[in-house]
């Protein structure tokens, strides 16, 4: 297997999680802590990451 495929299932894998995650966090309303892209740390409904993250 060459280091790309393997380095593609991981990505896969670790996307599929994270997905999981705020799936179940928004079935129970909870809260994500996140950083945004400049590396602030924020807490964000599980709803709302679902909603732009389905929308990617």
């Amino acid at each position: 297997m060459k280091s790309t495929e393997f380095s593609e299932k991981i990505m896969a894998g670790l996307n599929l999680a994270i997905k999981r995650l705020i799936e179940k966090s928004a079935l129970t309303n909870d809260t994500l802590v996140i950083a945004d892209k400049d590396g602030n740390v924020k807490e964000v409904p599980a709803k709302e990451l679902l909603k732009n993250y389905e929308n990617k």
